[in-house]
């Protein structure tokens, strides 16, 4: 069964950082240019717990929604903690595997919020 990136599933969570958070909740994310939208935290030298706290600093609505998926919180912490190529070839992989999702998306009104949430973790994780 394909996973759906609009769902909370082990295989959006590949990229390891907010981008892979926004995934799992919102469809948004999956948007024409992923790889690109997901690039700052992709390419990100923070630690997980700085990028958890940056997302509860500034998009606490999505740091709770990921907090009461604690399953899929570890998963995408494990997923973060490697390298940045391993990040973006899980990425791409998801996408991969979600064309319907990802063309879904590509109208979803989000995405430009979604962008600025996950810029605005990436420039601020260094702070916690």
């Amino acid at each position: 069964m394909k996973r759906s990136v609009g769902r909370p599933t082990v295989a959006v969570l590949a990229a390891g950082g907010l981008a892979t958070v926004a995934m799992m909740l919102s469809p948004a994310i999956a948007a024409a240019g992923p790889m690109e939208l997901a690039a700052p935290l992709l390419e990100s030298d923070c630690s997980f717990a700085q990028v958890d706290a940056a997302l509860h600093a500034k998009a606490p609505q999505l740091a709770s929604m990921l907090d009461a998926n604690p399953t899929q919180k570890a998963e995408l912490q494990r997923k973060f903690d490697q390298p940045v190529e391993k990040r973006r070839a899980d990425l791409q992989q998801a996408i991969n595997e979600n064309p319907d999702a990802v063309r879904q998306a590509e109208n979803d009104p989000r995405t430009a919020q979604l962008r600025e949430t996950i810029q605005a973790v990436a420039n601020s994780c260094h702070n916690y």
